[in-house]
């Protein structure tokens, strides 16, 4: 399904997030006489509720307040979600008087700050506040965001639990009689909420009866392709379907009745429910594994591999490793690195691939190192490398003792995605010298593989190893060798040389760093040999969470305080945190807003063609302000796409081609009730607040992602070149264009 252009937007219409969009856009038009218009007031007042939101209560929330009464029912809308994105349950008082604002827009904006500002913590009233609105609200698209907000709430208790059900059941009973659902928002709402309902629940927790019968209901709504409401429909669908999979109520009857649905959502959902609970296998299975969509063969293979090898052999998945489709066969090839009944013919099959790897053809020379070939393009965009990297690593989970030829060969490839699989089938073969080798490879990512296979070989020598590694910059690679090397037994604490990593860290002055210097933080104070003179310094740092842990371990019994006067609370010997922030990254400002709205990013992928993101600062002002500056400046050109997870995300925009590499300040979450559907660009973090401009694209309606990742982009041309992205796609470069 390829998104819309975002003037429709590819599930705008599922929410007034759509309406501010327009007004949004609106705005700035109206002030467009110009090249560069002044900023509207709009995005005056847009951009003020942005810097306070973002500060997060340190300049106060004088103007969010302000903006509360605002005359413009958007600013009201976006001054609501500005205090539930704190998510301070305290706020409610502030928050609720807006679920009956005259404009619609508003109290959805309300009902999705209430379920925000107790996200991860019990409901307390949210419950009953949602539900009372439910009996008097009329606009369809606000009981649907009712509906997905009583859902969407973390319900700790049975009594919860079974209060956000009876207020939900009501709901349903309400929003599937409702006429003048022209849009079918109302319905695409429940669903959703019928959903996270589902989802939230423990395991063997089923829908009540009426929920149950809801969902199905809304699993049968089907509209004609021509109408404009069908891709709507189709959601609904999937959505219904993904509950019922949740809690196995969708039935073999049903399954093999949507097993036939136009959408391939839908006949994927089936699937899932068949892998998980093995509903009507014998009839799914073999006719998802000849869909003529790729997307539902992938969890075809997977259900196969799950409730027919021990029975049926691998036939199926041998011969979906040599599927058309890169990612079909990716998975295969990976379950191929599980014994069969004939494990003769999985050995064949795997060589086979990895024979398709031969020497030439950006292999590199025969005695070309991986320090020559690093000069080559960092991520050959040739797609031939892949399937037979994944095959070798198969291979040597299956005859570790047969694959040391291709494993030196491909240790030796010019592409560091290459050698890192190299590295992976070392490790599963055990074959020390080449990870020995590896484990001083230009690439840090080569290195972490290297390592992992070391720390499991644990020879003579490896803890020089991974002592070497401290002296590197990528984070990742010296998390990985810290975690390492408090599994060894060392002659000497590594004190030192982990106290040289966390000052050199320190001085960069990087907060996506955090990680990183979390790790070597811990590792020390289990090997002890520090003083406090090492330790104090920290108590300042620019991190919160940085100084809280140099000041738990400074307290900790026998910890190594120095009894100096720096951190301590004056008259005591307690050591405490006092950090001090780095300076905050200035806020788009209005002109910024209006100029934003109006742009999209073109990720121009090498040897596959153009990926055009409009950017939603509507939804995301700081996160899509930070997107777009970063590819103006040229940051993203030559970077890659490292992580490819059918039938979930592409992830990429990472200096180092790994999780732990990105900008070096964090930004701010900005949780929107925009849906996390397929074609959304989102914001990779590790916890709340900490993006470090990494981005993914959903390849699949994910909805178990909602109200906890930013979206800050829609991608509205090339879906098709985002499908065939795979593992190492570099982003030739990036470019900001107007609209």
């Amino acid at each position: 399904m390829g998104p819309a252009r975002v003037t429709v937007g590819p599930g705008a219409q599922m929410t007034r997030g759509r309406a501010l969009f327009v007004h949004f856009t609106a705005a700035a038009l109206l002030a467009t006489a110009a090249c560069d218009p002044p900023a509207s007031d709009f995005h005056i007042a847009y951009a003020e509720i942005v810097d306070e939101e973002d500060a997060r209560g340190a300049l106060g929330l004088e103007r969010v307040r302000e903006h509360l009464g605002n005359d413009d029912p958007w600013i009201r809308a976006a001054a609501v979600r500005a205090l539930g994105r704190l998510e301070e349950p305290p706020l409610h008082g502030e928050i609720s008087p807006l679920l009956g604002d005259p404009d619609p827009t508003v109290r959805t904006a309300a009902a999705t700050a209430l379920a925000q500002s107790v996200f991860g913590a019990g409901p307390g009233g949210v419950t009953r506040l949602l539900a009372s609105r439910i009996r008097e609200e009329t606009d369809p698209a606000t009981l649907g965001a009712l509906a997905t907000n009583l859902g969407r709430l973390t319900l700790e208790t049975p009594d919860h639990r079974a209060a956000a059900s009876a207020a939900l059941t009501n709901a349903s009973a309400r929003l599937l009689s409702l006429h003048g659902d022209p849009d079918l928002l109302a319905r695409l709402g429940l669903a959703r909420g019928i959903e996270a309902f589902a989802r939230g629940g423990q395991a063997g927790d089923t829908l009540p009866m009426a929920l149950a019968a809801a969902a199905a209901s809304l699993a049968t709504l089907t509209l004609p392709s021509g109408d404009p409401n069908a891709h709507t429909a189709d959601r609904i669908r999937r959505t219904a379907a993904t509950a019922l999979v949740h809690t196995d109520q969708l039935g073999e009857d049903a399954s093999l009745r949507l097993l036939r649905d136009a959408d391939w959502g839908v006949r994927r959902q089936v699937v899932l429910g068949t892998n998980r609970y093995g509903t009507a296998s014998g009839d799914v299975v073999p006719a998802a594994l000849d869909d003529p969509d790729p997307r539902v063969r992938v969890e075809a293979v997977r259900a196969h591999h799950r409730w027919y090898r021990s029975t049926r052999g691998c036939d199926a998945i041998i011969a979906a490793a040599a599927d058309p489709d890169p990612d079909v066969a990716a998975v295969a090839i990976g379950l191929l690195g599980r014994p069969c009944s004939d494990v003769d013919a999985q050995v064949a099959a795997l060589r086979g691939r990895v024979a398709e790897l031969g020497e030439a053809g950006g292999a590199g020379d025969e005695g070309e190192s991986a320090e020559e070939g690093a000069e080559s393009d960092p991520a050959d965009t040739a797609p031939d490398w892949r399937a037979p990297a994944r095959a070798l690593h198969a291979l040597a989970a299956l005859v570790p003792g047969e694959v040391a030829g291709d494993v030196g060969r491909f240790a030796r490839h010019a592409n560091p995605f290459v050698r890192a699989w190299a590295a992976r089938a070392a490790g599963q073969a055990g074959i020390a010298d080449v990870l020995a080798e590896l484990a001083e490879d230009p690439d840090p990512n080569v290195r972490e593989a290297a390592l992992q296979g070391l720390a499991a070989a644990a020879g003579v020598g490896v803890g020089e190893i991974f002592l070497a590694q401290l002296g590197q910059d990528d984070p990742q690679l010296v998390m990985t060798a810290v975690r390492q090397l408090a599994r060894l037994t060392l002659e000497e604490p590594p004190t030192p040389a982990l106290l040289a990593a966390l000052a050199r860290f320190t001085a960069r002055e990087r907060e996506t760093e955090r990680d990183v210097r979390v790790a070597i933080l811990g590792a020390i104070g289990d090997a002890g040999g520090f003083t406090g003179e090492d330790i104090e310094p920290y108590l300042t740092d620019f991190d919160p969470v940085v100084a809280d842990r140099a000041a738990t371990m400074l307290n900790a019994p026998g910890g190594a305080g120095s009894g100096g006067t720096g951190g301590q609370r004056p008259g005591s010997d307690e050591y405490r945190a006092a950090p001090e922030p780095l300076p905050r990254t200035p806020p788009p400002t209005a002109a910024r807003l209006a100029e934003l709205e109006r742009s999209a990013v073109v990720l121009t992928m090498a040897g596959l063609g153009d990926i055009v993101i409009a950017l939603r600062p509507e939804l995301a002002a700081t996160n899509a302000d930070r997107f777009a500056r970063l590819a103006g400046e040229g940051y993203f050109d030559g970077l890659t796409f490292q992580r490819v997870e059918p039938n979930f995300v592409i992830q990429g925009g990472s200096p180092n081609a790994n999780e732990y590499s990105g900008d070096g300040p964090y930004s701010r979450d900005e949780i929107s009730d925009h849906p996390h559907w397929r074609g959304t660009v989102g914001l990779s973090t590790r916890g709340r607040d900490t993006g470090d401009a990494q981005i993914f694209v959903n390849l699949a309606d994910n909805l178990r992602l909602d109200f906890n990742y930013t979206i800050h982009g829609v991608v509205v041309e090339g879906m098709d070149v985002v499908d065939a992205v795979q593992e190492g796609a570099v982003i030739e470069r990036a470019t900001v264009v107007r609209r």
